[in-house]
């Protein structure tokens, strides 16, 4: 009866411990990082500013070598503009995009010799967690509200969710409009 004992209270000291292991599991991987908590841009560009916003951190911040209002072009399509930037040594080029006077996209090419695919991937995966998608061309972390894509040889994308989804439902709407009229031009013959 005294072994049985000693066998319970071994094996419920042994149930206790794997389970404060097994129920510690999902806050130690949180403190790992997660995609929830996703950048909304790069040192001091962030999603949502205004084109005046961006082109004052813009002139701030030397990194990116923008030049000014040169740098600044308006797009075919409607309430979109552009910012176009050539970098220093460590910046290729970036790409600021802009719908309705708010910043949607950013994109910006490392100077690979610099910088490599791999460096910029194991900082983001240490940092935010595994990615959503991954591949030889792109990784890609997302949540409701950012995505950050990461592509060969090396660039960095964050798109405002929320925008480029109102954006691709216009599409949509638009594509369908287009269909119907086509069809009913061809209906006519």
């Amino acid at each position: 009866m005294i072994k049985k004992i000693k066998l319970l209270k071994k094996y419920t000291v042994l149930f206790y411990i794997f389970s404060f292991f097994i129920l510690s599991i999902p806050a130690w991987s949180q403190d790992m990082g997660s995609s929830n908590n996703l950048p909304d841009g790069y040192r001091l560009i962030h999603l949502g500013m205004t084109i005046e916003e961006t082109k004052q951190a813009l002139e701030n911040d030397a990194f990116f070598g923008y030049r000014g209002d040169r740098d600044v072009s308006l797009l075919p399509s409607e309430n979109k503009t552009l910012i176009e930037t050539t970098g220093s040594t460590w910046l290729e080029r970036s790409w600021f995009q802009f719908y309705n006077d708010k910043l949607y996209t950013i994109i910006i090419n490392f100077n690979p010799a610099k910088l490599d695919y791999y460096s910029i991937f194991t900082t983001i995966s240490n940092k935010y967690g595994d990615p959503k998608s991954l591949s030889p061309e792109r990784t890609i972390w997302e949540n409701d509200s950012v995505r950050l894509t990461l592509e060969q040889p090396c660039s960095v994308k964050y798109i405002d969710m929320v925008v480029f989804n109102e954006l691709l439902d216009q599409s949509t709407v638009e594509k369908s409009t287009t269909e119907i009229l086509r069809q009913n031009l061809l209906d006519d013959f």
